[in-house]
């Protein structure tokens, strides 16, 4: 099926002071693309040029006419002035057009007509509303008649051509024109009868060239009998523009079936059959229907006859072009080899009718939506079944909508791109072993053949004409507003992006921000009812995808999916008489229903626990129990390291807890909460938290306790800086301690008299004396950029870096500690007194080795994925280390003979 395409150019403002401005071409051009483009109507696709120069035009007139199509039905319009030459040859003027130098300035109709001549469309239509001769000064009209000869500039076979007049309409004084234009009665004519149905003349649901015309000539004539509209036609068969929206039952037929009188009643079934051949599907359903209804009529003939009509062959759906007549070539005499399996191909051809969609865009769908259901099928989650249901959704509106098909799978594209974000985050998950690795794979592969089929659909779909609404830009800045103090509130009550909370939180806020970009840029660009349509369902998919695992599915958060996606099926199916709200401000409830209807889900939807995270660790002094962190629901366990359970309920702290730090006799534990910048301090006796947290440099990550001077030292590497805490009085002291450029950890003295802090950058320690907070000596040297600062027996502190380590001897002021070689990739150090822990990286695997301190050697190393290890803590016996990690459930536990994973603690929700 061939495309129906149109290009609209309208010229009403002239750089030649001859030229009279006009007034109406614009408004000619936007009413006619409005009724033109309307799918339900003419569904073309429309180009408008509006106050181009010539050498613009031109390129786009053959452009339209050498892309276009043997099957398609082409349409150029031109509205304002027409000229012609000494020669009486006709030119069409544009904006730089200049009266004295028409060959060169303005559009020669004879190479519109060669464009139009050597296009390979068969259906040609040509509408011109010009004023013709309206630039000639009274000298230049005594050169040539008033007719224009439109046949002969622009007349030719396969062609239609309608003219708002073809003589001249003004009077002249001197070199200006006089008096003012005729308005547009000819546009507007054409306008209300493709819109209102009025051109059907005969009732058939199609309007025709011939019938446009008709209705139009009667109609200015009425109304300018001065006006008269020309046709010029050399076509054969019937070239349909549009459909009648408005078309019911003529009344003859309903009268006539009404009738008492058999020849009446017949005459009526009669016309009531042929309407089954009409190319206009509703014309068809309707005929359809009351021919089933006469089927139970009580005349036994009319009865018969309706089924007779009812079992007849359907029609095309629409009439094909006529070709032009060609001569046949005579048949050889004998038998042709391959004569009869052609003639095969053309009957199955003609029986088998193909439906009429973009088929690269189509077979793509197909394909993505098998590899989505087949997904659904092996792992049913909510996420894969409403992936697999809006693709096959995809796959019946591309058959419904056709030739608009791809704008509904451009709509797709958009959220099918948030929704392949989300898959990559999900296919650690998906993809762990075994059998779940098809389900994950067959996933990965839907969702880049969805987003090929968007990319090829936005490649060939060409968005409708430019149409500023005020009215829909005004709600999408509300809308854009909206989801801004959303996302302020958010960052305010202090998640970062680094805590799963704040995704949780915002999720819907990232699909809003779409479709509040979408309603601001709609009203610009027309993307039509199929693209918001595609742009709502694919909507849904990926609102089902961020807000399921974040707060499940309440009865409330069902029914605002529910009426989402109503909006987006209501734009896809439309029925033209079930007056279903379809104007602009339709339009405008689907784009902003993601932000307002994400806003209420942010409002309403309590968000549910997540899979627990442990970050921060802590073993306590008799090695009994285990302190867990865990970041993603905010909260301190307190685990038992015999029976492996947790032991009472969890606490409550501060958002995002990322780091630990027990006090030596276990009574205290202190908490980072990096999220909001606070401390919390923790009884460990009655296990509960002391009073209200303590605030400190934003992020805190590392902590260092001095019982001996009541202090615990907190890092900030945001701020990069250190604040002092008194933990008798649990206030802060001082303002914060500059910590130097990119700190990696700190460490305090037994004595709490000497405050190390070691640069990321740099392979040195800095000494900060804790009374004056002044550098007490120059920075250590350790030959390595340093990653940890770990305390051990003695007044020992070990620096470890990414490729050694260093033992400095707190008790003396003038240490000189030896680098001890490790294999790189160090990264997070743990000590029981005799022996150095160390996590670290291989390739893509984690590294546990054991350091022998009385010898500085590796004694012991374990090599394997561990999750992406984060923390690292020992039991006080040396027996055991526990390590948490960002990508498996729960805190691993090794034997530290081997080493060897010999357990893994789970953690409860």
């Amino acid at each position: 099926m061939g495309r129906r395409r149109a290009l609209l150019v309208a010229t009403y403002e002239y750089e030649d002071a001859g030229l009279r401005q006009l007034n109406t071409p614009a408004q000619d051009a936007e009413a006619l693309a409005d009724v033109l483009e309307d799918p339900a109507i003419a569904g073309f696709e429309v180009q408008m040029l509006i106050n181009e120069p010539t050498s613009r035009v031109g390129e786009a007139i053959d452009e339209f006419y050498a892309t276009a199509e043997r099957d398609d039905l082409t349409l150029l319009y031109f509205s304002g002035h027409g000229l012609k030459d000494d020669n009486g040859r006709l030119y069409l003027a544009m904006k730089n057009t200049r009266r004295e130098r028409l060959r060169f300035s303005a559009l020669p109709a004879h190479m519109i007509d060669e464009a139009v001549a050597e296009s390979s469309a068969r259906q040609k239509i040509l509408i011109l509303d010009c004023c013709y001769g309206g630039a000639y000064a009274v000298q230049q009209l005594a050169k040539a008649d008033s007719a224009v000869h439109t046949k002969t500039e622009l007349g030719g076979r396969g062609r239609i051509v309608l003219t708002a007049t073809d003589s001249t309409q003004y009077a002249f004084e001197g070199s200006q024109i006089h008096g003012e234009a005729a308005q547009s009665v000819f546009t507007r004519h054409v306008v209300e009868g493709l819109r209102s149905g009025a051109a059907d003349l005969d009732a058939d649901g199609d309007i025709t060239a011939d019938e446009l015309y008709r209705y139009v000539y009667d109609a200015v004539v009425a109304e300018q009998p001065s006006q008269r509209p020309k046709q010029f036609a050399d076509v054969e068969g019937r070239t349909v523009i549009a459909a009648n929206v408005g078309w019911t039952l003529p009344e003859r037929i309903t009268a006539n079936l009404g009738s008492q009188l058999q020849p009446l009643r017949e005459a009526g079934l009669q016309e009531l059959g042929q309407l089954l051949q009409a190319s206009n599907e509703h014309v068809r359903e309707t005929a359809k229907a009351k021919l089933e209804e006469l089927t139970n009529d009580d005349s036994r003939t009319i009865s018969t006859t309706a089924q007779a009509y009812l079992d007849a062959p359907p029609p095309q759906t629409r009439p094909q072009p006529v070709a032009s007549p060609q001569v046949r070539r005579r048949a050889a005499a004998g038998p042709t080899f391959g004569g009869a399996p052609r003639a095969t191909v053309r009957r199955w051809r003609d029986r088998v009718r193909l439906p009429t969609v973009d088929w690269a865009v189509f077979l793509l769908t197909v394909a993505a939506a098998g590899l989505a259901v087949a997904a659904a099928v092996l792992d049913a989650t909510w996420y894969s079944v409403a992936v697999a249901s809006v693709l096959v959704v995809a796959v019946v509106a591309q058959l419904r909508l056709r030739e608009a098909g791809a704008a509904f799978v451009a709509g797709l594209s958009v959220p099918g791109l948030v929704s392949a974000l989300l898959l990559t985050s999900w296919l650690t998950h998906l993809i762990p072993v075994g059998l779940q690795r098809l389900p994950g794979y067959l996933d990965a592969a839907a969702h880049g053949t969805w987003l090929a089929a968007g990319v090829v659909s936005f490649i060939k779909w060409r968005p409708g004409r430019p149409r500023p609404e005020l009215r829909l830009v005004l709600l999408g800045a509300a809308a854009a507003i909206l989801i801004l103090v959303m996302v302020v509130d958010a960052y305010r009550g202090g998640p970062h992006l680094f805590k799963p909370d704040l995704l949780d939180r915002l999720s819907p806020v990232v699909l809003g921000i779409l479709g509040a970009e979408l309603a601001l840029a709609c009203p610009l660009l027309n993307l039509g009812r199929p693209f918001l349509a595609g742009w709502v369902v694919g909507g849904f998919v990926v609102w089902i995808g961020l807000v399921h695992p974040a707060a499940g599915f309440s009865s409330l958060l069902l029914v605002l999916f529910a009426v989402w996606l109503l909006l987006g099926i209501v734009g896809v199916i439309r029925p033209a008489a079930a007056n279903l709200p379809t104007g602009r401000w339709f339009m405008a409830a689907t784009l902003l229903a993601p932000a307002v209807l994400g806003g209420v889900a942010v409002a309403v939807v309590p968000p549910a626990a997540r899979a627990p995270i442990a970050i921060g660790l802590a073993v306590s002094p008799d090695s009994q129990f285990l302190y867990a962190a865990d970041i993603g629901n905010e909260r301190i366990i307190k685990l038992s390291t015999t029976t492996r359970k947790q032991i009472g309920d969890a606490l409550r702290v501060g958002v995002q807890p990322s780091r630990l730090d027990l006090s030596p006799d276990g009574k205290t534990l202190y908490v980072a909460n990096s999220g909001s910048g606070t401390i919390s301090v923790i009884d460990v006796a009655a296990w509960k938290v002391v009073g209200q947290p303590i605030a400190v440099a934003p992020e805190p990550t590392e902590l260092t306790l001095s019982v001996a001077a009541h202090r615990l030292y907190v890092l900030s590497k945001k701020s990069q800086t250190i604040t002092e805490v008194n933990t008798e009085t649990m206030q802060t002291v001082g303002g914060p301690l500059a910590s130097g450029a990119n700190p990696a950890d700190i460490a305090v003295d037994d004595k709490g008299k000497r405050l190390y802090i070691a640069g990321g950058d740099s392979d040195t320690v800095a000494v900060i004396d804790t009374l004056t907070r002044q550098p007490a000596r120059s920075p250590i040297p350790v030959e390595s950029k340093l990653r940890d600062l770990t305390p051990g027996a003695d007044g020992a502190l070990y620096a470890l870096g990414s490729s050694s380590y260093a033992v400095i001897n707190t008790n003396v002021e003038t240490t000189r500690p030896t680098p001890q070689p490790l294999p790189d990739g160090s990264r997070i150090a743990a000590s029981d007194g005799k022996r150095l822990y160390i996590l670290g990286t291989e390739g893509a695997n984690d590294v546990v080795r054991i350091v022998d301190l009385s010898k500085h050697q590796v004694v012991e190393s374990l090599t394997d994925d561990l999750g992406a290890t984060v923390e690292l803590a020992v039991s006080q016996d040396g027996q055991r280390m526990y390590v948490s990690n960002f990508f498996q459930d729960g805190i691993l536990v090794l034997d530290t003979v081997g080493p060897k994973v010999i357990d893994k603690i789970e953690l409860k929700s």
